[in-house]
């Protein structure tokens, strides 16, 4: 029962954090997380479509929708994958391309298990509240 406590007050410290630093109450915030995780996997496929496509240019753009709003709830590592298969796309490298996808898909599991557990913690239900003028 305590690692369930320690998960639920990870994911309340994750949804005050994205509250102070998007500056917008929790409600807000969490529809935000449902709506980036319920586009993730059509995100995903869209871009091995236009991988396998040699569609360089969706891809890029694909990426770079990638990276926006995945830096916007902090997942780094999302971004910087996103930004490496992006420069490799770019140039080319197929065997970088493979490593570039794999790391990309490794770092959206992570964030896409993050943030689940945010939306699945009744604990954060109404916390980060902002106070406005």
């Amino acid at each position: 029962m305590q690692e369930g406590r320690e998960r639920n007050s990870s994911a309340e410290v994750d949804l005050r954090t994205l509250c102070s630093t998007l500056h917008l109450d929790a409600p807000v915030v969490r529809r935000f997380v449902g709506d980036y995780l319920r586009l993730l996997q059509f995100r995903l496929d869209r871009i091995e479509r236009d991988l396998a496509g040699g569609d360089i240019p969706a891809v890029v753009v694909g990426l770079l929708s990638l990276g926006t709003s995945s830096s916007m709830l902090g997942a780094t590592g999302v971004v910087e994958a996103a930004e490496d298969l992006r420069l490799h796309a770019s140039s080319g490298d197929l065997s970088a391309i493979d490593a570039g996808r794999a790391s990309l898909i490794a770092q959206v599991r992570c964030t896409e298990a993050r943030l689940t557990r945010i939306l699945n913690s009744p604990e954060s239900e109404g916390v980060g509240a902002v106070v406005r003028p």
